[in-house]
């Protein structure tokens, strides 16, 4: 198909399933935008009987809205300036048309102008020529609008064949309204006629001669009670019904004849036909015409199966004749090929036979049956012929073993294929053999172990008495060497074993590998022997080397049983001193323990009063030794430890006291006497006042518990009283500082400045201790 007429096709199939391009023409002022605002106003809302006009887009709907709205308010629309596209649906019936309207600036269609919307106009399906009948009075201006309708359709005439515009072309009267308030014409088609004829007689013509499916119509977008080109208070268009309906009536005529004229062109072109049918039926579902052209089309689809049917036939039975003389020629060639030609290019050539001609088995079977014995007898031929002129691979009568199963007349030779290549191979390897053994007088286990790979792969070799031969001397070779290699290792061993600084265990890690690896080897005594000497020289090094470290540092236990545990594992398999270091590892940490223990006991002794680091030490005591021997004392005194040093009752009994006759009365009696506690400040008693006594006894038990914690003061005052006042006999109080200050009130206490007065107290305040260690 040749591109100008697919393009014509092309073009005709978008006309039948696209949307119609309705051109509406007309000059400035002629009303256009006022006209299809109105069209949209009245056919949305069901005032054009049969037909309902709706907007696609948004853009659409609000533009024509827009339009509408200043209509209702009493303003006639503003004049057009840009080019605006506007998407439509026309029902009419059951028929549904896309319609694309543009509106435009009036000016663009002035003779001679180039706008875009020319070639809109050019490409569009139907026309609506819009004509002011009440337009400019003077001759000139008519003619000048009548020549405008002139280039437009005669653009349309020079494309076509038969001299017509080739698509529906309608005359609108606008604003036909004034004529009717003049009364210079009725309503009816003839008067309509004679008023186009009186003013626009030129267009009038054209039509008529040009345009055989034509239409005129007088139409008024606003209806009576328009002034000076204002909308009435209320709207009653004239008229568009009329246009609406022709229209949809025009171009579905139009889409029969293009559907016919589609089927003239291209009768074969059913993928494009059905395309063209799908969009009819969807346009005009009830259209009488539908089931017509779904005829046609599936007669179309039987006729071009059978043609199909009928050149498949011929094609295939072409194709089957083409084939049995290729298969033919094929073998009567490989036949040919045989003679004067060497093996090798004979078997590839009836192995390709089978590749290129798959279907010989087909047509002729016989032949298929002697080429495939063919291919596999000169595939043994030319093998035999490489392993002969030494050119085989290593695995060529591997190669022909499945050729047994396939073709048993050839098991004989293929055998002898076989015999022959593996002759050839038992002597490539023994000349390889015999020269690696020759070429090696100073490295003999590599052919040593050549030899003996040969003898094992090939038992019944007629090379055997030469190759054992061969094997004894390079034996005695070996075995001369490899006593060398071993004797300097042993020489090297006892070499550094006698250096200052031996690492005796890599001396025994050589020794045991030397045994291990040279099992059969002559020197393994001496080997044994000097392994045994390493590990007893590295045993005593090794647990002297702990005894040392105890006897220079006593008191670095952790380190001290660190060196024992090192001995332990260095030896674990069988030292010499395995009890003496684990009992000198039990002794060090008793040791540590009790020496542990002493610091905190130590302390204790010499500072009773620092109680806190008493505690810290034996703490650290634990720390090290949890199951120690001293470890219950020292819970005991961290237990007491917690107890004081938070606040806790007491209970605080007065014995009683004995004070210096020089705190007598004036009078020369003894005084009256009563004491006082403050402990952390607070005050505890008084207690019963003893009268008239040196040496009272009180046994009184302060009836408050004294609340006291590590570190609180204690402070005893002893009041006299008198007749006229009491007054501080003696005041003790504990030392500044003095963390254990309860201990004043669980004994006896005196003046620090000495003196015969004392005091003696009684608690249940428990005093710490801690046992001496053992030695």
């Amino acid at each position: 198909m040749s591109n100008r007429r697919k393009t014509h096709l092309d073009a005709l199939e978008a006309r039948l399933t696209g949307p119609k391009r309705i051109a509406l023409f007309g000059h400035r002022n002629v009303g256009k935008t006022t006209l299809l605002a109105m069209f949209y106003r009245q056919a949305s809302t069901g005032q054009v009987p049969g037909v309902r006009l709706a907007a696609v887009d948004p853009a659409s709907a609000e533009y024509l809205a827009e339009k509408i709205a200043q209509i209702e308010s009493g303003e006639p629309p503003a004049g057009t300036l840009a080019e605006t596209e506007l998407k439509l649906r026309l029902y009419h019936g059951p028929a549904r048309f896309d319609l694309i309207f543009k509106d435009y600036q009036g000016e663009h269609v002035t003779l001679g102008s180039q706008e875009p919307i020319r070639e809109f106009f050019a490409d569009c399906d139907a026309v609506l020529l819009c004509l002011d009948p009440d337009g400019s009075t003077q001759p000139a201006e008519r003619r000048r609008r009548q020549q405008e309708v002139e280039e437009l359709l005669e653009r349309y005439i020079e494309k076509s064949d038969d001299g017509t515009v080739g698509r529906p072309v309608a005359l609108l009267l606008t604003k036909f309204d004034r004529i009717l308030a003049r009364g210079e014409a009725g309503q009816g088609l003839d008067q309509v006629e004679r008023l186009v004829e009186a003013r626009y007689g030129m267009t009038r013509h054209l039509l008529a001669r040009h345009v055989p499916d034509g239409a005129m119509f007088a139409v008024s977008s606003y209806g009576r009670g328009s002034v000076d080109g204002r909308p009435p208070a209320e709207l009653h268009p004239l008229g568009l019904e009329g246009p609406l309906c022709w229209l949809a009536e025009r171009l579905e005529a139009v889409d029969r004849d293009q559907l016919e004229w589609l089927w003239d062109l291209a009768p074969d072109d059913l993928p494009r036909l059905a395309r063209c049918v799908a969009a009819y039926e969807k346009r005009y579902p009830r259209s009488d015409r539908s089931a017509d052209f779904r005829r046609r089309l599936a007669e179309g689809r039987r006729r071009r199966r059978r043609k199909l049917v009928v050149r498949g036939t011929l094609a295939a039975g072409a194709i089957v004749a083409g084939l049995a003389g290729y298969d033919a020629w094929g073998y009567r060639n490989a036949l040919a090929f045989e003679r004067d030609t060497p093996p090798q290019a004979v078997a590839r050539h009836w192995e390709q036979l089978a590749t290129w001609h798959p279907t010989l088995p087909l047509f002729w079977p016989k032949s298929a049956v002697d080429a495939r014995f063919k291919a596999a007898e000169w595939k043994v031929k030319a093998t035999q012929a490489r392993i002969l002129a030494g050119t085989a691979p290593p695995d060529a009568g591997e190669k022909l073993a499945p050729l047994k199963d396939q073709v048993p007349e050839l098991v004989d030779r293929i055998r002898e294929v076989e015999a022959a290549q593996e002759r050839e191979r038992q002597e490539k390897r023994w000349q390889a053999v015999k020269s690696e053994a020759a070429g090696a007088a100073d490295e003999p286990d590599a052919p040593l172990m050549a030899i003996k790979g040969f003898l094992r792969e090939f038992p019944d070799t007629q090379h055997r008495a030469e190759a054992e031969a061969l094997l004894n001397s390079l034996k005695g070779k070996v075995e001369t060497r490899q006593s060398g290699r071993e004797r300097q290792i042993i020489d090297d061993m006892i070499r550094s074993a006698s250096l200052p600084n031996a690492s005796f265990p890599d001396l025994i890690d050589q020794a045991r590998q030397f045994m291990a690896e040279h099992p059969d080897s002559r020197y393994q005594p001496e080997v044994a022997r000097l392994l045994e000497g390493y590990v007893k020289t590295l045993d005593d090094r090794d647990i002297e080397k702990a005894r040392e470290f105890s006897r220079r540092n006593p008191n670095e236990f952790a380190r001290r049983i660190e060196r024992y545990d090192e001995y332990l594992r260095a030896h674990r398999n069988g030292g010499r001193y395995i009890s003496e270091a684990t009992e000198a590892k039990d002794r060090v940490l008793r040791a540590w323990d009790v020496a542990d223990y002493r610091r905190g006991y130590d302390h204790f002794i010499a500072h009773p009063n620092d109680v806190a680091e008493v505690a810290r030490i034996l703490r650290e005591y634990l720390r090290h030794h949890p199951d120690g021997q001293h470890a219950a004392d020292a819970n005991r005194y961290l237990a007491w430890w917690d107890k004081v040093s938070v606040p806790n009752d007491y209970r605080v009994t007065l014995r009683r006291g004995e004070f210096d006759p020089k705190l007598g009365t004036a009078f020369g009696g003894a005084p009256d006497l009563g004491v006082t506690l403050e402990v952390a400040g607070i005050s505890y008693g008084p207690s019963p006042v003893i009268r008239n006594n040196f040496k009272p006894i009180w046994d009184y038990t302060f009836s408050r518990p004294i609340r006291w914690k590590l570190g609180d003061p204690v402070v005893v005052r002893v009041m006299a009283h008198g007749f006229w006042s009491d007054s501080p006999a003696v005041i003790l109080s504990s030392k500044k500082g003095d963390p254990l200050a309860m201990k004043m009130l669980s004994g006896t206490i005196r003046p620090t400045k000495g003196g015969t007065t004392t005091l003696v107290f009684e608690s249940d305040f428990p005093l710490p201790s801690l046992p001496k260690p053992g030695p």
